[in-house]
């Protein structure tokens, strides 16, 4: 018998003696001093790290997490409303599943994949896109503990996701976008927030952002995008652009509406607070719905519609190559980030007008 066991067999037959003894409290009273002289009381607990629960709420706290800190340290970009999001969908779904005391470390990939699996078994409102956020609200915090050498194992590798499922995004065609453009509207501003978006492919929160410096003779200078938690931050993906517009006088309509440089060209009755977008989608079913335009389409028709219909149809027109068409609505992956150069040439300049006048001219009047 080796010593390690011969040590194991005298605790077991201490620990046996213990348990069987009629011990008094005079005796546990020594057995206490011999413990203490041997340095064994009080005792050590070991730090079994965090709970899963209090790292990623730290994870998504806007103030306290390593991980935005280091997103912004490297102007990556991040923005409070994400991270909000993604503080919501742990709240709601990762921490009443996996409860507030089960350690990181405890944590394995089989529990992961019995959540993902939770969703079909507990319907839910949500989306396929939708699920798998809630499921990256998790994993990519994981994903970055495996990554800093927090935890041991990368419990998210091979993790599936939900696919399918995608909301169908509604195209008019351009006969209808024409009509609808064709008298005022009620609500003016949203008329031509709505204008705006077919004619550049602009996301909301570039529209909602724009003042009155953006707006130059021939184009539109998308320098920040809007949102509530952020206010004026960088565009997605982090870099300006230039969309170029063959019409001067919309363009000029924007500045009027502007009022001056550093005011929002749509906002009310604050010139240094943009307005809500949300009428501008109200506005634009209200008008669709006066056509007679079929009700299952204006219920899938959103204001990001525009930019679905921007991209389709100057591709379907053939007036611009597919990169250069990338680079006015900001589509932008890596290799074209390192192809092309920040501002389109004089020559791209050019052919971009002139598509833009070919394709929206008849809306335009011009």
């Amino acid at each position: 018998m080796n010593a390690r066991k011969t040590k194991q067999s005298q605790i077991e037959k201490i620990m046996y003696t213990l348990f069987s003894a009629d011990l008094q409290a005079e005796d546990a009273e020594k057995i206490l001093h011999i413990l203490e002289y041997k340095k064994l009381l009080p005792l050590v607990q070991t730090d079994k790290g965090p709970t899963l629960a209090d790292f990623l709420t730290e994870f998504w706290d806007w103030e306290k997490s390593p991980y935005v800190k280091e997103k912004l340290l490297h102007q990556h970009g991040i923005h409070q409303r994400y991270v909000r999001r993604c503080a919501g969908a742990v709240r709601g779904h990762w921490i009443p599943w996996f409860g507030t005391e089960l350690l990181m470390s405890e944590l394995n990939r089989g529990m992961i994949q019995n959540f993902i699996l939770s969703f079909l078994s507990h319907p839910t409102v949500l989306s396929a896109a939708g699920r798998n956020d809630v499921i990256r609200s998790g994993t990519v915090p994981l994903k970055w503990a495996f990554l800093q050498g927090y935890i041991d194992h990368d419990v998210t590798s091979g993790l599936r996701y939900f696919g399918g499922d995608k909301p169908k995004v509604t195209v008019l065609d351009k006969q209808t976008a024409e009509t609808v453009f064709s008298h005022p509207w009620h609500h003016k501003k949203a008329m031509i927030a709505n204008k705006l978006a077919m004619l550049t492919g602009l996301r909301s929160g570039e529209i909602q952002a724009l003042r009155g410096k953006d707006i130059g003779e021939d184009c539109i200078y998308v320098r920040h995008s809007w949102n509530i938690f952020d206010n004026l931050k960088v565009p997605k993906n982090g870099e300006e652009r230039i969309v170029y517009l063959p019409f001067p006088q919309f363009l000029s309509e924007l500045k009027r509406m502007a009022g001056g440089d550093d005011f929002f060209v749509f906002h009310n009755k604050i010139p240094t607070r943009p307005m809500d977008p949300k009428c501008w989608l109200r506005e634009l079913r209200k008008e669709l719905e006066k056509l007679g335009v079929d009700n299952q389409i204006i219920k899938t028709i959103h204001f990001h519609s525009w930019r679905h219909y921007f991209t389709v149809h100057m591709k379907k027109s053939g007036f611009l190559e597919k990169e250069l068409l990338q680079k006015i609505t900001g589509h932008k992956t890596l290799s074209m980030m390192e192809y092309y150069a920040d501002h389109a040439l004089d020559k791209d300049a050019e052919k971009i007008k002139k598509a833009s006048y070919c394709l929206f001219s008849s809306l335009m009047n011009v």
